[in-house]
């Protein structure tokens, strides 16, 4: 987009009518500083602006044919350089960072919407402003619907994510306990006074049980990772 550092008055609409540009001017003239009308006005004019050029292409394209160098200048001064404007892309920009602090092992969408609903309805619109009315999600409403679907999912993901290391915990304990008892057995044999004798047949025995403990474990682990695999739960 052609931009100039010099702000210039506002062109009047074509009397055809306008199309876009129309829209684009009369919303950049309520998003000026200076015209009097409210933040929450100004917000709404943001959002309309956004729509009638970054999310439509025909929109984009009829702006670029039908626009003057005034009308471009007049759009910058105000989607650029108002007040209100930086104001709705640092609120944006926050956010955004403030979800990318956020541990990825958690539920970043879910932390992020509790944020959002702490803030006041007018800090909500103006994060909406900024990012969501730019990728075609119609209302706040709808973007924060939006939101909780992701975030529904993404509990999900880590439910059963916990069910697996459940899984596989339990699994890995079985086996350290099987191991347990075969040592405390051959322990046992290795201290009797009555079986000395014993102590190096009891030693290797109790190496070799170990390692085929350890063989089989791997093995099963194994076989379960494999794509489609169903655990043997009687062995």
């Amino acid at each position: 987009m052609q931009v100039s550092s010099v702000a210039q008055p506002l062109s009047p609409p074509p009397a055809s009518g306008g199309g876009v540009v129309a829209v684009v001017l009369r919303q950049s003239a309520i998003l000026a500083d200076g015209s009097g009308a409210s933040d929450d006005q100004k917000i709404d004019a943001y959002v309309a602006i956004g729509k009638a050029l970054y999310t439509s292409d025909q929109g984009r394209a009829d702006w670029f044919k039908s626009s003057t160098q005034a009308d471009r200048d007049a759009l910058n001064a105000a989607w650029n350089n108002s007040t209100i404007a930086k104001q709705i892309r640092q609120a944006a920009d926050d956010f955004n960072a403030r979800g990318m602090r956020t541990p990825r092992e958690g539920n970043v969408m879910a932390d992020q919407i509790v944020a959002l609903n702490r803030m006041s309805p007018q800090q909500q619109k103006m994060i909406f402003a900024g990012t969501a009315s730019l990728e075609q999600t119609g209302t706040l409403e709808s973007w924060k619907a939006f939101l909780q679907t992701n975030a529904d999912g993404r509990e999900q993901q880590l439910a059963e994510e916990k069910a697996e290391r459940a899984e596989k915990t339990g699994n890995g304990a079985a086996v350290q306990v099987s191991l347990s008892d075969d040592a405390k057995a051959a322990l046992d044999t290795l201290t009797d006074e009555n079986r000395v004798a014993g102590v190096a047949e009891a030693a290797l025995g109790m190496l070799r049980k170990a390692a085929e403990e350890r063989a089989e474990a791997k093995a099963k682990k194994d076989r379960a990772e494999e794509p489609g695999a169903t655990v043997d739960q009687t062995a």
